[in-house]
């Protein structure tokens, strides 16, 4: 039966249950199969009274706060039912997927959960490969003419996310092995670039810089003469990494003519340095850009900083669109309290990283403040939720051996 769950946490994490439905395998939508069939699946698994003391943990804490404030702020809201409904059941079903899966990680063996992190990884990379080359089954007409390509994570910036965030969580068990090391890194990056994604140059960047500056270790390591000696290893790297990417632009630009025009093109030369426009013109200015939403909704927040209700983001009666920004969709819709707490729940992270002596999780959640910085749903994508309950079994499954 564990062997059932890793399966399940394979196609959670790496979106191919939504793939699989998609195209006809799976003949139910994830929220009525893959997901109530995963959660059965760990209620008899495991006894409930071994599930007690995850409830004490801070992620758990913070996302029964969220839920909380979505069911109390639903009686103040405007928006519809339905609207209502589904944010409440994303946040039952996130608390759910977590507390399982964290159990799941401390629970089973090394090479189980290995493995269950890693083919997460190979199957949404080597989708977003596959999708980018050959091109996945054409089940949607949006998604098959779009020149960028998310593979199963559909949104190219999912897709990035979900990445570099199973890449961390595999790297915890190779750091030590440099030349398997390597290929992992090297395929985050071929991943990432082929999504075009912005955000996931800029985190796989964040990776490499604390990983150099640790070299590599999973606890803290780092000192002055270290951090001397890594400078030199970043140029280098850095150097290499940026050659390979020039390399890589000019062989997709020579076999895809799709990427050399347009918004593709731009986004290429803009990720490799060569466009003239300014980084942030698509955020700013063009009236739907990330920074364009950022102050309109900080507009927002500073008339009513209590909160406009569950879900008001997110309707399409009073936004267009949505924050695209974890702290101020917090802030909007729940108000200051709740933006608070989420600020106290990173900052006890990163306490608690540096007390258990776990740079990856320092890692982890420096990945977690940028990514709040450019969704709005961070949480909700499974990708990133299932790393966060491996990381978080690192610590969990530390502090239930010393009890015992």
């Amino acid at each position: 039966m564990k062997y059932l769950i890793a399966v399940l946490l394979i196609l959670l994490a790496s979106y191919a249950d939504i793939f699989l439905f998609r195209i006809g395998i799976i003949p139910l939508q994830p929220s009525y199969f893959v997901i109530p069939l995963f959660l059965s699946v760990c209620l008899i698994k495991y006894p409930l009274l071994d599930y007690l003391d995850i409830l004490k943990s801070h992620s758990f804490k913070f996302f029964l706060s969220i839920l909380i404030f979505s069911i109390v702020y639903a009686a103040i809201t405007k928006v519809s039912t339905a609207t209502i409904t589904t944010n409440v059941t994303l946040d039952i079903i996130t608390l759910l997927i977590y507390v399982f899966a964290v159990h799941f990680f401390r629970t089973e063996k090394k090479p189980l959960v290995f493995a269950a992190i890693f083919f997460a990884f190979v199957t949404l990379a080597g989708s977003v490969v596959y999708d980018f080359i050959i091109g996945l089954p054409k089940y949607s007409v949006k998604l098959s003419e779009a020149v960028r390509k998310g593979g199963f994570g559909e949104n190219p910036n999912q897709a990035a996310s979900g990445i570099k965030f199973l890449a961390l969580a595999t790297l915890v068990f190779l750091n030590r092995f440099k030349t398997k090391r390597m290929i992992l890194i090297a395929a985050m990056v071929i991943a990432v670039f082929l999504t075009f994604s912005r955000s996931g140059i800029v985190s796989v960047i964040l990776i490499l810089v604390f990983g150099i500056a640790n070299n590599w270790n999973t606890n803290f390591t780092i000192t002055v003469p270290i951090l001397f000696k890594s400078l030199f290893k970043m140029a280098l790297l850095f150097s290499t990494l940026y050659l390979g990417l020039v390399l890589l632009a000019g062989v997709i630009k020579d076999n895809f003519p799709a990427f050399t025009r347009g918004a593709a093109g731009d986004r290429i030369d803009l990720i490799i340095g060569k466009s003239e426009k300014g980084a942030i013109s698509e955020d700013v200015g063009s009236g739907g850009g990330r920074g364009d939403l950022m102050f309109e909704y900080f507009r927002k927040f500073k008339a009513q900083p209590f909160g406009y209700g569950t879900g008001y983001t997110s309707e399409k009666r009073f936004n267009a669109l949505n924050t695209h920004n974890y702290y101020l969709f917090l802030a909007v819709n729940y108000g200051i309290l709740a933006l608070i707490i989420y600020l106290i729940y990173l900052g006890f992270g990163i306490k608690i990283a540096i007390q258990s002596d776990q740079f990856y999780y320092l890692i982890f959640l420096s990945l977690l403040i940028f990514e709040g910085l450019i969704s709005h749903s961070i949480y909700q994508e499974r990708a990133l939720l299932i790393s966060l309950a491996f990381f978080d079994s690192l610590i969990y499954k530390r502090q239930q051996e010393n009890l015992e």
